[in-house]
């Protein structure tokens, strides 16, 4: 998980997670969101010492970082409460790694309009997909064509073909 750390990001349920299967080896990476969420920093702190499969590393991420933890990582994780205005999941469905977010409506769209992530409802939901991504490499691809499906659609070629067509339709 990266971005920054905060209580609507849902670091609850990675832990969750983790205190279910602690075999799953979950790194959160991020600066603290803002003072007011000491809390959520203290109690990931505390789950870090409890299980050595945590990896917390509190800092802000540059795009070096992103790279170097995405080409890391097996699966990305966004367990989003809500959507905020980051840029996480754009660079997470860009390291064209399996993306795994929570069903809210913002990432629900992007699973059925691209198939770039898979949405859960549930820590059990969540684990589950986690192994079948893990042990499939055609849902692996299938996610990874979903990404690259997305990112082609919003890319600047494909923006400026959008803008000039519209441009050419007011003549």
């Amino acid at each position: 998980m990266m971005g920054a750390i905060g209580k609507v990001k849902g670091y609850d349920r990675a832990i969750a997670l983790i205190e279910k299967n602690p075999s799953i080896h979950l790194l959160i990476a991020g600066p603290l969101w803002d003072s007011a969420e000491q809390n959520t920093l203290d109690y990931l702190i505390e789950k870090e010492k409890k299980f050595p499969n945590l990896k917390l590393e509190v800092k802000v991420l540059n795009e070096k970082d992103f790279e170097t933890y995405s080409k890391k990582a097996d699966i990305i994780l966004i367990l989003h409460y809500m959507v905020t205005a980051s840029g996480v999941f754009s660079q997470t469905v860009g390291s064209m790694k399996p993306v795994i977010t929570w069903n809210i409506p913002f990432f629900k769209e992007y699973e059925e309009r691209y198939g770039a992530c898979i949405t859960v409802n549930s820590i059990e939901e969540l684990e589950k997909k986690i192994l079948e991504i893990y042990k499939s490499k055609k849902i692996r691809e299938k996610l990874k064509k979903g990404a690259k499906k997305l990112l082609d659609d919003c890319s600047w070629n494909n923006t400026a073909k959008k803008h000039w067509n519209l441009y050419k339709s007011l003549n």
